[in-house]
């Protein structure tokens, strides 16, 4: 089997059995099991990086681009990027029971839609294709990070308001502040890095179609995104926020891109964003 052939299977195996291993090792309060699974976490990362890699070097590189095999590969990849950039900054171990699944559903979406494409315009492609397709995917990875965090976040204010009192591998989780950080940081980087994301597609339009705005599904509903993740932007920074309110509205602002991105893509034909055999 080449190597190309062989990469996927990889990828998948190191994931799942990641994620696997972090789950016990969650369970059983296991640091050694942890950081294994994080070292196979690492690996697989290290392969998802040579597989796209390979997308992008390959003879039919700029029609991979609009792939949703390359798409969804790309956004599985920056979930597990931002979280070793958190895990770096943070030291936020435990946000790995998110992102290592996340990376491993998408990665395995990825390899299900080959043969599935965007419809996308045929110019403007390379740097301006990635100034917008990357900063989105960045902030939706952000997002996944701080969805993570605010579930955590949610569950564990509850257990402690309740005085129901912490489980075994819920001692080692860390503080309320700590996951709060998260969403901050998810807040100030995220926020910039979409609306630079969706002004870019606006001129994007507007250079290959003359139009900046139409009543596409995919348009509105990442104009709600924007204003909701304004709210939350402007209610961190100036207002102070902090805890429970960002917390819910970081985990609604992430389900409403996810909808975004599988719902309306695949279920509504006639978005100007659909995949499309």
């Amino acid at each position: 089997m080449a190597l190309p052939e062989l990469l996927p299977i990889l990828v998948i195996a190191l994931y799942f059995l990641g994620t696997v291993l972090f789950v016990v090792g969650s369970a059983l309060r296991n640091e050694g099991l942890k950081n294994g699974a994080l070292v196979l976490a690492a690996l697989g990362f290290a392969l998802h990086t040579f597989d796209l890699a390979h997308i992008l070097t390959g003879t039919d590189a700029a029609q991979g681009l609009t792939a949703g095999r390359f798409l969804f590969c790309l956004l599985g990849w920056g979930i597990l990027f931002i979280f070793l950039l958190l895990w770096w900054r943070l030291k936020l171990k435990f946000l790995a029971v998110v992102a290592m699944p996340l990376a491993l559903m998408l990665y395995l979406a990825a390899n299900a839609t080959v043969g599935v494409n965007a419809k996308l315009p045929p110019t403007l492609s390379g740097l301006f294709f990635f100034l917008h397709i990357g900063t989105l995917f960045s902030s939706m990875a952000l997002l996944a990070m701080a969805f993570g965090a605010g579930l955590a976040f949610l569950h564990l204010e509850k257990r402690i308001k309740t005085k129901a009192g912490l489980r075994q591998f819920q001692k080692d989780m860390p503080s309320l502040d700590t996951f709060d950080r998260v969403n901050h940081f998810a807040a100030l980087c995220g926020f910039p890095l979409y609306t630079l994301g969706l002004a870019s597609g606006y001129v994007w339009a507007w250079l290959s179609a003359r139009r900046v705005f139409s009543l596409d599904p995919k348009e509105i509903v990442a104009l709600l995104v924007l204003t909701l993740y304004a709210y939350l932007f402007h209610q961190r920074l100036a207002m102070g926020w902090r805890g429970r309110k960002p917390a819910v509205m970081a985990i609604c602002v992430f389900l409403l891109t996810v909808v975004s991105m599988l719902g309306i893509n695949f279920l509504v034909p006639t978005t100007f964003h659909g995949f499309k055999p």
